[in-house]
């Protein structure tokens, strides 16, 4: 980890780009159907998103965090960026432009399973002297593979810079038939939910010769998600799988996100792929025990407290 005992830090280790967001929470007893009103209760307007959940995540994992983002001149706007300093995540390349910040609404069930409607950005372009500044010193780029053109251009220059490219892919991100070829050969750690991995693949079940084959475009690790069942993960060398922590789930929102924050986070630390993809597991499974997309982010220790506490308390 760079971050150093006087609080400075000596390089960055991931910039976050993208994502900033207010989350309108709604608890519902259950998912409305088609044409179907359900009574909700407001759990809060919460600062979101998934890149700044990772963000927020990482940082509290202990890795140097710095965001390249856009607010709006709302007052969310000013919310969300003073929760990521919150979390200690460099706010100096958050870019103030004119209209409403991104507003995603999520409804929560009685399980602790999200749906989401999410309102997309208007504004995906960044100055490029801010992304000069964004990508300065920097060891990994954390960033969603949309909007297409905006990913590559960002993913070329931080490829330039000898930056590694994390990827999240869900299966919003995966139209056209030429994802893997666009997006991959920009990518070092390309980690998909398992809609997200069937989309891009047309793959229905997770396979390690499969996943391997994926490493033909580029990436040097290729991780599949799937909720409840745990996680999967290929490099060239290796391919190691999950079950998953049995733990009570009080909100599932921003799981993934600390998933990958975790798994960057021992990557970095240089563990196994084993070991990344358990410590990645049990913090995505602490990070359900609480309410919001920030609701429970455990630190470094306590992942692996949890770890070496529940070795037994896999699915």
């Amino acid at each position: 980890m760079t971050k150093l005992a006087s609080g400075s830090v000596s390089s960055v280790d991931v910039v976050s780009v993208g994502g900033l967001c207010i989350d309108i929470v709604l608890r519902v007893d259950r998912f409305p159907g088609h044409d179907e009103k359900v009574a909700s209760e407001l759990i809060g307007n919460l600062p979101g998103g998934p890149q700044p959940n990772f963000a927020c995540a990482a940082s509290k994992l202990g890795l140097s965090v710095r965001s390249l983002s856009h607010i709006g001149t709302d007052e969310y706007g000013e919310i969300v960026k003073a929760d990521m300093e919150k979390y200690d995540v460099d706010t100096q390349c958050v870019e103030t432009v004119p209209g409403a910040t991104i507003a995603t609404i999520i409804l929560l069930d009685s399980t602790g399973e999200k749906a989401i409607i999410v309102m997309p950005s208007e504004k995906t372009g960044y100055q490029p002297a801010l992304v000069e500044v964004a990508l300065s010193n920097v060891n990994y780029m954390y960033i969603w593979p949309e909007p297409r053109e905006s990913f590559i251009e960002l993913s070329t220059i931080a490829q330039s810079k000898s930056i590694q490219v994390m990827i999240d892919v869900e299966d919003t991100a995966c139209e056209g038939s030429d994802f893997l070829e666009q997006v991959l050969p920009h990518t070092a750690i390309a980690s998909f939910n398992f809609d997200g991995y069937r989309a891009a693949t047309g793959f229905d079940s997770v396979d390690f010769g499969e996943m391997k084959s994926l490493l033909e475009y580029g990436p040097h690790t290729i991780v599949v998600t799937h909720g409840r069942d745990g996680a999967y993960a290929v490099t060239a060398d290796d391919a190691v799988s999950h079950n998953g922590y049995n733990v009570p789930v009080v909100d599932s929102t921003g799981a993934g996100d600390t998933f990958n924050a975790a798994f960057l986070t021992s990557t970095i630390a240089d563990c196994s792929l084993e070991k990344r993809i358990e410590f990645a597991c049990a913090a995505g499974a602490i990070s359900v025990t609480g309410l919001g997309p920030k609701g429970h982010l455990p630190s470094f220790d306590e992942t692996f407290e949890f770890m070496s506490m529940n070795e037994e308390n896999t699915k």
